[in-house]
């Protein structure tokens, strides 16, 4: 179209300067018709009339919301686009880009925290990316580097045990014996304490390092000790699943691991004193007992009448439990 007469025409350079934009992006948006001038010069230049740049603002002030190009040209055409489902769609691809941008922050903040004791080489680097990885694979949810500093800040807690189960792994001593259940309860109960009493987070964490030794190792933990510590606890699991199932199991809550800790040191100074199942301390003792094992089960009935029936049939369980076989008979009697 030939230039109009007694209209203000913009050269490209000169709408592109206004307007903080590219020559670039102006023929890039001709090309694909969302901005076509409405006029040439004698020698066939783009100009651009006062519409024209009424349309590249609304252009520049919808991209700049997160619209993309295509949305954008459905608009300004007319169609049957509602403005609110665009911007709805468009707020739900930042919240994606958001999340994706934070998974990365933290990808790389666990990076730099992985190399802070080695930082010198570029075999370090790749050392350290192939274990965030394998980080990522397995607890691709989870705040890795949060559980790591708790896991190492609770080492003299689970150092001890470790190296009471590595005796008893050097030994031969079968993971079924009672030696290796009450410290692999012991073990359990650390790491629920270390990771808010979420049985599947612990269990996500040592399957883990069951298949990926090099996470184990840079936990702190040998993988063969692993996997002795493993088949004792997979004995403790197994016998709760035959009674709650996985989905049970899942559900259970130990949070309260150190309240549990302190009823049964309570529990036993009674039992040493000689206290009555009608004595009054014994009623408050099973009141907080009756309250914790609410708490564990979540407050589902059910549940807690399968726990019971888990421990009164599995001999297996007590073996390390806070609560003993004689204390539970005071506490909960049939």
């Amino acid at each position: 179209m030939a230039a109009k007469s007694g209209s203000a025409l913009y050269t490209v350079g000169q709408v592109a300067k206004r307007a903080g934009l590219t020559v670039r992006t102006l023929h890039h948006y001709d090309a694909i018709g969302l901005l076509r001038p409405s006029a040439r010069s004698p020698s066939g230049y783009r100009l651009y009339d006062a519409a024209d740049i009424r349309r590249l603002h609304l252009i520049v002030s919808l991209k700049r919301t997160g619209i993309g190009l295509d949305a954008i040209a459905g608009i300004l055409a007319g169609n049957d686009l509602d403005p609110r489902e665009v911007i709805r769609q468009q707020i739900a691809e930042l919240d994606r880009s958001i999340a994706q941008a934070g998974a990365a922050k933290e990808g790389l903040r666990l990076l730099l925290w992985t190399l802070e004791d080695d930082p010198g080489s570029a075999d370090s680097l790749l050392g350290a990316t192939g274990l965030l990885a394998e980080y990522q694979k397995y607890l691709p949810t989870l705040d890795i580097r949060g559980l790591l500093v708790r896991w190492r800040q609770a080492q003299p807690h689970w150092g001890p045990i470790a190296a009471a189960i590595r005796v008893c792994q050097s030994g031969g001593t079968d993971v079924l014996s009672p030696d290796v259940q009450r410290l692999a309860q012991r073990w359990m109960n650390v790491a629920m304490r270390v990771f808010g009493g979420e049985l599947p987070v612990v269990l996500r964490w040592a399957n883990m390092h069951q298949r990926s030794p090099a996470t184990a190792v840079h936990a702190g933990l040998d993988p063969a000790l692993l996997r002795y510590l493993g088949q004792a606890i997979e004995a403790r699991l197994d016998a709760l699943r035959r009674h709650l199932g996985d989905d049970g199991l899942a559900r259970l809550d130990g949070s309260a691991s150190s309240e549990w800790e302190q009823l049964a040191a309570d529990g036993e100074a009674l039992l040493a004193s000689g206290a009555r199942p009608d004595d009054r301390r014994v009623g408050a003792l099973r009141r907080r007992y009756q309250d914790l094992l609410a708490r564990t089960v979540r407050h589902d009935a059910s549940l807690a009448a399968r726990l019971r029936a888990a421990y009164e049939r599995e001999p297996i369980l007590s073996l390390g439990h806070f609560i003993g076989p004689e204390l539970r008979a005071l506490l909960d009697p049939p």
